[in-house]
């Protein structure tokens, strides 16, 4: 077993610098949390119940907000939960037999 000595101001140096390495670590994990909030075409499609084209339309009209890292597209979830609301009719059974649109 080998012994090393170092002086006290070194130590703590050393120390102070791996304190701030470990709290850039717990930012990383905190982050990972906020990509989970993305969806990629498909998740949108599956989403929204449409076509991989009428999403395209809807990108190219500037409706939906999108990004795009390399060749992948991705939305983020709160924008399209928010379109949602806005612009899609539900349907629903009003419990008399008759449908209505909301």
């Amino acid at each position: 077993m080998e012994i090393v000595n170092i002086e006290a101001s070194a130590f703590m140096e050393m120390n102070n610098i791996l304190f701030k390495i470990e709290k850039q670590l717990k930012g990383l994990n905190s982050s990972k949390s906020e990509l989970k909030e993305w969806l990629d075409n498909q998740d949108v499609c599956i989403l929204m119940n449409i076509s991989d084209r009428k999403l395209l339309s809807l990108r190219q009209k500037g409706l939906i907000s999108f990004s795009r890292i390399d060749r992948k597209v991705y939305y983020k979830k709160e924008d399209i939960l928010n379109y949602m609301r806005r612009n899609l009719k539900t349907y629903t059974n009003n419990g008399n037999g008759t449908d209505g649109i909301e």
